[in-house]
């Protein structure tokens, strides 16, 4: 789960004369100078409109990729080599330098990048499980696969597009909502909270650890469900404090639904 700023800048246009004959009472003529207003008087202020509040959103478009961000972008499983092994672990590279490792509707953020070393394109990422390294890389024609070849001891790795999952879970049938909880909230540590009407719920701890939940709400408790392997059930606690929500003890404040990272 982020602010923009328009500045808008008017330039005055040099004021300009005209002059007019009119007739005087007494039968006469007389010149009179008029000199039409500047530019400056007659353009409005510019006015900013306020940013628009957004109260809901899509999941599925949190930890998008841009499909034409870069050669890696989208979803990945190794399916050969080493970390073959971990069939539950999906890798997304975002096309703007983001990784994340995702497993049921849990993951961590990481990064990866493409650089030159020895007039040899580089692989780099650091994801801890199956990946984790420089990689020389070797892509098949159809782009639907990449084997990795780690420069440290050449072992290989090949991986296969899954871009058919989603951490975001199928909300649940007839959850429990609270309305007050509808929306995004952050606190001052960088975590971000959103709570959607459909039951579906995602909790951002920093920019690290994020997490896709099915939940339920009432009374000031909330349970909540994410997966790895297997479900895990949670229980959290709730309040309001005016037009702040106290999640688990925590303070957070309502921000627009499109700032969520």
């Amino acid at each position: 789960m982020k602010h923009l700023s328009i500045k808008l800048a008017c330039a005055a246009l040099a004021a300009v004369s005209i002059f007019s004959l009119s007739a005087c009472g007494n039968g006469g003529s007389e010149q009179k100078e008029t000199t039409a207003p500047t530019a400056a008087e007659t353009t409005a202020e510019p006015t900013t409109a306020p940013k628009e509040f957004v109260k809901e959103t899509d999941l599925h478009n949190i930890h998008s990729f841009n499909a034409q961000g870069d050669q890696f972008a989208g979803i990945w499983q190794i399916t050969d080599g080493v970390g073959s092994q971990l069939q539950s672990f999906y890798y997304e590279f975002d096309g703007n330098g983001t990784a994340y490792l995702m497993v049921g509707t849990m993951g961590f953020g990481a990064t990866y990048g493409v650089r030159s070393e020895n007039g040899k394109d580089i692989f780099i990422t650091q994801l801890m499980y199956g990946l984790n390294g420089k990689y020389t890389y070797e892509f098949s024609k159809d782009r639907n696969t990449v084997t990795l070849t780690n420069i440290e001891n050449n072992t290989t790795s090949t991986l296969t597009k899954a871009n058919d999952y989603s951490p975001v879970p199928d909300a649940p049938e007839d959850p429990q909502i609270d309305e007050k909880l509808i929306g995004a909230w952050a606190d001052e540590r960088g975590n971000y909270l959103y709570f959607g009407k459909d039951g579906v719920m995602y909790d951002n701890q920093g920019g690290v650890t994020f997490y896709f939940y099915t939940y339920s709400a009432a009374d000031g408790k909330i349970s909540q469900v994410y997966t790895m392997t297997d479900p895990v059930d949670e229980t959290a606690t709730y309040k309001f404090d005016g037009d702040s929500l106290i999640y688990n003890d925590l303070k957070y404040t309502s921000i627009s639904a499109d700032e969520l990272i």
